[in-house]
């Protein structure tokens, strides 16, 4: 018993002593970064904006990847699937805490499976229409979705994702019936509002202000409590439509459970200072965001308050689970 036991002690010294040699020599060789949509999307723009700036202090590359698919659930099943080594991490959004609430079952667990590095930045969307559209306002289109229920299309960036349920809780507390559209990715769902084969898009401002300042494209509506400064003149859906209506995405970041805690701080405070630096923090703010960074347990804590949230609301809703 007693060799069993030191044989046990020695195993477990040679563990730590190997992650402790691992984290002083972290990072030696490139790391992937994640995201789990279309390339040119709001999501590939923030893990290039953020891979860009940590890997100058890193002193290592930050390979950007895109893995498309599910709301972004196939980055997620890819990455809990990796070796815990700090190398590979994945941006989580809004769709990471719906999820649980639109599907029977996943292939992970979207709290135990992974460890939190920090969140990024909140994030509202817009109410978008092509520039030759019938809708001159939202109000136009929740009078048509009232008076012919089924027929107004609003395309999104996916099921599951941050697009489609502010889509939902629009339609609800409109009491107005929508037929949602989804593409993969944010690209899919502009591309089709270009083609007119939708009515209307929910997307974030990365995704739609070309467009918009091109004259191919009019924002409707923002669902945030705010205007946003690029785009004074468009109105938030609770000063038209819906009063005190508010729908905010997040992007957060994450990487595979049980990476030695010397990694998770060092990746913690890598993202923090790129979050913070001046031409980080001004890149994400034209993207319509409010850039705030976090400890990891904060960002657990916001994970498991969402999920729960949108569980409740999805419940309330009626929405059936896949």
């Amino acid at each position: 018993m007693l060799r069993q036991i030191m044989s046990l002690a020695l195993t477990a010294g040679l563990v730590v002593g190997g992650f402790s040699a691992a984290a002083q020599d972290y990072p030696n060789r490139p790391i992937r970064f994640v995201q789990g949509f279309a390339p040119g999307g709001n999501a590939d723009v923030i893990t290039r904006i953020l891979g860009e700036e940590m890997s100058k202090s890193l002193g290592q590359p930050i390979v950007s990847e895109a893995r498309p698919g599910a709301g972004g659930n196939l980055a997620s099943e890819q990455v809990v699937r990796m070796t815990p080594d700090g190398y590979t991490m994945v941006l989580l959004t809004t769709a990471h805490v719906i999820s649980p609430a639109l599907y029977k079952s996943l292939n992970f667990d979207p709290v135990k499976d992974f460890q939190f590095l920090s969140t990024v930045t909140d994030l509202p969307f817009f109410f978008v229409a092509n520039s030759e559209s019938r809708f001159k306002s939202i109000k136009d289109v929740v009078d048509e979705a009232r008076a012919k229920p089924g027929t107004v299309t609003v395309g999104t960036a996916g099921v599951g994702t941050g697009q489609h349920m502010c889509t939902e809780l629009f339609a609800s507390a409109t009491g107005s019936k929508v037929v949602h559209v989804p593409f993969r990715g944010d690209s899919g769902a502009v591309t089709a509002l270009l083609g007119k084969n939708v009515d209307v898009i929910v997307a974030p401002g990365t995704a739609i202000l070309g467009n918009i300042q091109g004259g191919k494209f009019k924002a409707l509506a923002i669902s945030g409590t705010e205007r946003w400064p690029p785009l004074p003149d468009v109105p938030t859906v609770a000063e038209t439509v819906a009063p005190g209506f508010e729908m905010m995405a997040w992007v957060g970041v994450g990487t595979t459970a049980r990476v030695p805690r010397p990694i998770v701080d060092r990746l913690n405070a890598e993202l923090r200072k790129a979050i913070a630096a001046p031409n980080v923090d001004k890149r994400l703010r034209d993207l319509g965001g409010f850039p705030k960074s976090s400890t990891p347990e904060e960002m657990k804590t916001k994970v498991e308050t969402h999920i729960r949230n949108w569980t409740d609301l999805a419940n309330k809703a009626g929405i059936p689970k896949r």
